[in-house]
């Protein structure tokens, strides 16, 4: 179950480690946890098929009682096939703890195929997620919110156009930079000015480095994840699966497989990062250095392999030797040519003479 969270991209607390999960399971309606879970997922299957009916998360305890008719109303809109999470006392339906993990394996799945059935079929979605998609803040935007904001600047008003911020921005870094030394900052890296014909060929370059790179992420990614999971196949990694999962998922979360290199970085690269220092330098091993550096690893069995160690294997061919220079003489009818000679004149003429001689004996 936590993988299927991981793939859909949750990030509540109950998705953390195997400990909380379990606890907000156990706890079912009670936990803030659990119907936060429910809150997420309902709300995402809403907005693919335009379901009016959603799920709100408790906010105390004493809310479960809502939160399970919010839950049932849903599911009777929404065709839930279990018969146990939509009919019955309500206080009873998510009683247990198999109909909890039958409703959190329901509504994941069904959110996994919705997610599918838009990839596959864009036309499905509806004009909610359309609505939400758009007002969902770029990453130019955040970029230039933060910019502003370390700048000093206050909220831009409605009717400024980009050319006039960015005059204002321009002149804000002039007046900053003019105040610092002259070694604060190095010369950029790139001091051309590109035409607009060079700059798609530029952008086109970074296109096809990301997809590289990217192909080259997802396969380390996936040896990291086989290494782990070959881990867990020894007896006593199988009692520490929740420490491993524990010390693992979260740094695997953090670990993504696009680049976020792009044009912006190419502006900003300055010619410091011509000077590049060996990986054994000072400066740059603290930055590297780490316990397992300390770690010594001791004898290990002999595992052979070496060539020298093996006899030669036999010869393919025989070794070679010198011929007889009378080979004729080893035969009892002589060469190839003269005995089919001999062959050919005195055993067929013997023969007929035999037969002939017979012939007159008969007669005679």
């Amino acid at each position: 179950m936590l993988d299927t969270l991981e793939d859909l991209g949750y990030q509540g607390s109950i998705a953390s480690t195997d400990e909380s999960f379990s606890t907000a399971l156990e706890a079912g309606a009670k936990s803030q946890d659990f119907t936060q879970l429910v809150e997420w997922a309902t709300t995402e299957l809403s907005k693919f098929y335009g379901i009016e009916e959603h799920v709100n998360a408790i906010s105390d305890p004493e809310d479960c009682d809502t939160f399970l008719m919010e839950l049932s109303g849903f599911l009777r809109t929404y065709g839930c096939p279990y018969t146990g999470l939509s009919d019955g006392p309500i206080s009873q339906r998510l009683a247990t703890k198999q109909n909890r993990l039958h409703l959190l394996d329901f509504l994941l799945s069904e959110l996994s195929a919705a997610r599918m059935l838009a990839l596959n079929k864009p036309h499905l979605i509806t004009r909610s997620m359309e609505v939400e998609e758009q007002t969902v803040e770029t990453d130019s935007a955040k970029y230039m919110k933060q910019m502003l904001i370390a700048l000093g600047f206050p909220k831009p008003p409605d009717g400024i156009t980009s050319f006039q911020l960015f005059s204002k921005v321009e002149s804000k870094i002039k007046e900053l930079t003019g105040k610092l030394t002259a070694n604060h900052v190095s010369k950029p890296l790139l001091k051309a000015r590109l035409s607009q014909k060079q700059w798609d060929g530029v952008c086109f370059i970074n296109q096809a480095l990301a997809q590289e790179y990217e192909c080259r992420r997802e396969m380390l990614l996936k040896r990291l994840d086989v290494t782990i999971q070959s881990f867990r196949w020894s007896d006593k990694a199988k009692s520490q699966e929740n420490k491993l999962a524990e010390a693992y998922q979260p740094i695997r979360r953090t670990l993504h497989t696009k680049p976020d290199i792009g044009m912006p970085h190419l502006l900003a690269a300055r010619e410091d990062l011509l000077n590049t220092e060996k990986i054994t330098s000072g400066t740059t091993r603290d930055k590297t250095k780490c316990k397992i550096n300390k770690v010594m690893i001791g004898r290990v069995p002999d595992r052979g392999g070496r060539a020298w160690d093996h006899e030669p294997p036999p010869p393919e061919m025989p070794s070679w030797q010198k011929r007889d220079n009378n080979p004729q003489q080893q035969r009892q009818h002589g060469g190839r040519g003269g005995g089919r000679g001999s062959r050919g004149g005195g055993d067929r003429g013997g023969r007929n003479d035999d037969r002939g001689g017979g012939n007159q004996q008969q007669y005679s």
